[in-house]
């Protein structure tokens, strides 16, 4: 006898080579799988840029989303389809999409944030057009391990007010994000309705928090991909940096260039720097950040140049003595693999994510950063004792067991099953 079959449709931050969103994506799909054993589950997501790749590496197949296939094409325009003169083909299959879904899954990610916004363009107007049609067609619609926020438009704020209401079940990943969305939901109606209740919302730890394990030994193997060795003479500092350019400006990404490279040099005398990029994206490349980093301090670098799986990051963070995380999903890899992070607070995600390891790691906040600054914090958390690395195994196993809720939610709430 076959088994019934189900459809998940995904929609987040993918085909745009970022591990970090990425992972999430495969930890939903490994979790609904063991908890629906009897059934056939076909996992199809909405991406920027289908990748043969990643459709072979992740098991998912990759589907055209709306998205232009670059900044510059989608300079004055909505999405493709909803411009005068664009092809209909492009929305009449978006819709077939979400009509056949037995489940449209919203992230995971930081996709409810309004930096860029109009009408029908950025992140917020996407997530809800997916919204509007799940709820068009009946689709059940989950929101899946979003941190959401800064919403700063009253138009950013009601779309996703209006995304959340029609929301089957809602998981987020910070206490910020649960505690915007009440406020959201105490918003709405604004002229003399009687308010609706609010979307239950389950703060859950990162869903990349889920992640299958790498084998021993599989850091190594990586690195002698790359023609690296680990030197036997210096500690080992891990870096997952973004170019903060693009989110918050050319001072900020000065600054941190400045201040990590005071760091490198301060420390070049007994330690080494691993890099280890999360992002491939053109438009968005972390490989191109550590080259400049490289290239400006006396330290020995090493850099990890090819895109791996990214399970495959948790065990390059697992060769380091500490992690320098300017990606909140550095912070999440390095965590995974118990070794101890700084966290470079650019956004709330970060700082949401480095609460929830309860003083297991480090932060300095993106406005106060300095080579001293980090320094001190490197060096405080390569100096834990044990009884602190033991809370820290602890802490993260906890996160570990908690992130398997998120695909429980999807199977209970999300399909009814």
């Amino acid at each position: 006898m076959s088994k019934p079959k189900l459809t998940i449709l995904c929609a987040g931050a993918y085909g745009i080579g970022n591990a970090g969103d990425d992972l999430p994506l495969i930890c939903l799909c490994e979790g609904m799988r063991g908890y629906l054993p009897d059934h056939e589950l076909e996992f199809r997501a909405l991406s920027r840029h289908p990748d043969p790749w990643e459709e072979k590496t992740y098991g998912v197949t990759m589907v055209q989303n709306p998205e232009y296939q670059s900044c510059a094409e989608a300079t004055g325009r909505w999405f493709r389809g909803l411009n005068p003169g664009d092809d209909p083909t492009v929305f009449a299959s978006l819709r077939e999409e979400i009509r056949q879904a037995d489940l449209l899954v919203l992230g995971a990610g930081n996709a409810l944030l309004d930096q860029t916004i109009d009408v029908l363009r950025g992140p917020v107007p996407l997530m809800s057009l997916y919204g509007f049609l799940a709820a068009l067609y009946h689709t059940p619609l989950m929101i899946y391990g979003m941190s959401v926020g800064p919403l700063r438009t009253a138009w950013g704020r009601d779309l996703s007010r209006g995304l959340l209401e029609i929301a089957r079940v809602v998981t987020v990943r910070d206490q910020g994000s649960v505690e915007l969305i009440a406020e959201l939901s105490a918003e709405f109606p604004s002229q003399g309705h009687e308010s609706r209740p609010g979307p239950e919302v389950h703060l859950l730890p990162d869903p990349a928090m889920a992640a299958t394990l790498p084998p021993a030994g599989r850091g190594l193997e990586l690195l002698a991909k790359e023609n690296l060795t680990l030197p036997s003479d210096k500690t080992l500092i891990a870096v997952g940096l973004r170019d903060l350019e693009r989110p918050l400006g050319l001072k900020a990404a000065h600054q941190l260039e400045e201040s990590v490279v005071g760091l490198m040099d301060e420390m070049s005398g007994t330690a080494a720097f691993l890099f280890v990029s999360q992002s491939t994206y053109r438009e968005d490349d972390d490989r191109e950040l550590a080259r400049r980093l490289a290239g400006k301090t006396r330290a020995r670098c090493l850099l990890i140049e090819e895109r791996q799986h990214p399970a495959d990051l948790i065990a390059l963070y697992g060769l380091a003595q500490v992690t320098l995380a300017g990606r909140l999903h550095a912070a999440v890899f390095s965590s995974l693999a118990l070794v101890p992070v700084v966290g470079i607070d650019y956004l709330p995600k970060v700082s949401g994510f480095m609460e929830s390891l309860q003083g297991a790691g480090g932060v300095v906040a993106v406005n106060d950063l300095s080579a001293e600054k980090l320094l001190t914090e490197v060096r405080r958390q390569l100096s834990l004792d044990k009884v602190e690395r033991e809370n820290l195994v602890d802490r993260i196993g906890e996160l570990a067991t908690k992130a398997s809720q998120h695909a429980r939610l999807a199977v209970q709430q999300g399909l009814g099953l």
